[in-house]
């Protein structure tokens, strides 16, 4: 199975819409609650860049989109900046074939290399062991849980909080 990683391209946006439109429809493992359009993602894009605090990084399968990991911002107060919000979602008929680590990994490894960034943070909707299980493999440490922190499709949902040390 040959896998590409590499940054996020414009290009890329119809795929990622309908991957993370996917989730948000039908799971949740995101609180959003409202179908996104290429619009939405088109403004979203506008906040990565190639070696900011800010980056998207793509997994490719086959010359088709298959997963995204990005880091996004943690917070609006300017104390926080230091801090990212990472999100990663892949194509739901390509979970646990391991692109989820590689492409995840490439993004930790690149904001290491950045040095805006201290710490990174993870949500994770809870239940969802394949989440849990990916974010552990890769040093992620538990922060702590929002209980009942979130409401979706008539009930309430706990969210562990996840935190990598960058530096």
């Amino acid at each position: 199975m040959e896998i590409t990683i590499r940054k996020g391209l414009e290009s890329d946006l119809p795929a990622l819409r309908d991957i993370l439109n996917y989730y948000i429809l039908k799971t949740v493992v995101t609180f959003e609650m409202v179908e996104l359009s290429l619009e939405n993602r088109k403004t979203w894009f506008t906040q990565f860049s190639e070696g900011g605090r800010y980056q998207l990084m793509v997994a490719e399968k086959k010359n088709h989109v298959v997963g995204y990991a990005a880091s996004l911002r943690f917070h609006q107060r300017p104390a926080y900046a230091p801090s990212v919000m990472t999100s990663i979602y892949l194509h739901p008929d390509h979970t646990g074939e391991g692109i989820g680590e590689k492409v995840y990994t490439a993004l930790l490894k690149n904001l290491k290399l950045t040095q805006d960034v201290h710490r990174a943070y993870g949500l994770v909707v809870l239940p969802n062991p394949g989440s849990v299980r990916l974010h552990e493999k890769l040093g992620f440490q538990v922060a702590g849980v929002l209980n009942e922190g979130g409401f979706k499709f008539g009930q309430y949902h706990d969210v562990r909080m996840y935190e990598h040390r960058l530096q």
